[in-house]
């Protein structure tokens, strides 16, 4: 795997409002930041790092759609939160 996805910090009020911030790890060191804001209305993704110099590179958006798609595949339930995954599973991806 190529990185582990850590949840900094999150404020989920429902299916339809919240924001995350994760941590993109490598042998234990933040490599970058994936920070997502949700509401009724829109979705923001924002991806805080340089892509190109990071020790696995991708593009940007790969960095900020594979956590989601990592966390999804974990989620238990179609009720959970995405935090819900963090207290049972280590999150990781591949970008290569």
């Amino acid at each position: 795997m190529d990185y582990e996805v850590t949840l900094i910090d999150a404020d989920i009020e429902g299916p339809m409002k919240g924001e995350m911030r994760l941590a993109l790890t490598k042998n234990g060191e933040e490599q970058a930041r994936v920070e997502y804001g949700w509401t009724e209305a829109d979705f923001k993704a924002r991806f805080v790092g340089h892509a190109a110099s990071l020790s696995v590179p991708a593009h940007p958006t790969v960095f900020m759609s594979a956590p989601i798609m990592a966390i999804q595949e974990l989620t238990a339930a179609p009720g959970d939160l995405p935090t819900d995954v963090f207290k049972n599973h280590k999150v990781f991806i591949d970008v290569a």
